[in-house]
């Protein structure tokens, strides 16, 4: 059973051979016209001009610094799509199109087009974060997990259903390999929650500091000039199985000192990602809702 709404989901098998798994969770917005490489370099905390073949990490935020949508994007053809959660696009469509103004900017949900995740794939992958079309369709690089490639695939659904055998819709084992990787998602549930910061985007190449303006900039760039952030997103594990939905309190001491960000659990395990204090890291143990969790290593040092 899943609960992917509230970044949550239960993994029953756990199998790798290659992995394949349609991701359901998230729907591709198609960006086009003569100004949306310029409008959309406006809005985000990653550059997108100039995308080339990257396959960028970004978010959008509110003017307070928090993140209302993280996302992939990625060049296809004279258009950009942006992957994001579905159970965001309705109002991130909305808001961002409020901004469009007299730019010549078209945004559509591209419902022709799916997702799928891959982990140690039988096709030739690109470097990390980068992208390559190959026979019509996207292939997109994204963090290692425990020594295996991993893509998203992205093209047409029913190009992509003919390409792939063995394809699954259980997407827990896509998104346990993510969050042991550090990669973060965000979800309806978790909207407005954090800044990049909180949530590592500085040290997966989801944020930069060299380029002009987009909502939000002066306070996330004040917190990167402070020197360091008061909250980081790390990795925790407990021997039991236990649901844990997103943006659940996690406490140390009797003490509130985060909330989570996606949880997988399956019969042996319950694996989650963490945004918590920076003290509360040198306790190294956790409750939530009243099981212990420790942490455990990230693939990047913070």
């Amino acid at each position: 059973m899943e609960n992917h709404i509230s970044g949550s989901w239960t993994l029953d098998k756990y199998e790798v051979k290659p992995f394949v798994s349609l991701l359901k969770e998230f729907s591709i917005l198609e960006v086009k016209g003569e100004d949306a490489e310029v409008f959309l370099h406006g809005q985000f905390t990653n550059h997108i001009k100039n995308l080339g073949e990257s396959f960028r990490l970004a978010a959008y935020c509110q003017p307070q610094g928090r993140i209302l949508a993280l996302m992939r994007v990625v060049k296809y053809n004279d258009a950009y799509l942006l992957i994001l959660p579905t159970d965001l696009v309705a109002g991130f469509v909305k808001r961002l199109s409020m901004f469009i103004l007299r730019s010549k900017v078209t945004i559509r949900e591209a419902q022709e087009l799916s997702v799928y995740g891959l982990i140690d794939p039988d096709i030739a992958p690109p470097e990390i974060d980068h992208a390559v079309l190959t026979d019509g369709y996207l292939i997109g690089r994204v963090r290692d997990w425990n020594n295996k490639a991993r893509v998203m695939v992205v093209g047409d659904a029913q190009t992509l259903s003919e390409r792939f055998t063995g394809v699954t819709d259980d997407a827990a084992l896509w998104f346990k390999s993510e969050i042991e990787s550090g990669t973060p998602w965000v979800f309806e549930k978790t909207k407005e929650a954090f800044i990049p910061q909180w949530i590592n985007l500085d040290k997966i190449g989801g944020l930069v500091f060299d380029k002009g303006c987009y909502p939000g900039q002066e306070i996330i760039s004040r917190v990167q000039h402070i020197g360091s952030t008061p909250r980081r997103m790390i990795v925790l594990k407990s021997n039991d199985s236990v649901t844990v939905l997103a943006n659940t309190d996690i406490f140390q001491a009797n003490q509130a000192v985060g909330n989570i960000v996606m949880s997988v659990n399956s019969s042996a395990e319950t694996v989650v990602l963490a945004e918590v204090t920076l003290k509360s890291m040198e306790g190294g143990t956790y409750q939530i809702n009243g099981v212990s969790f420790s942490m455990s290593a990230l693939p990047y040092s913070l």
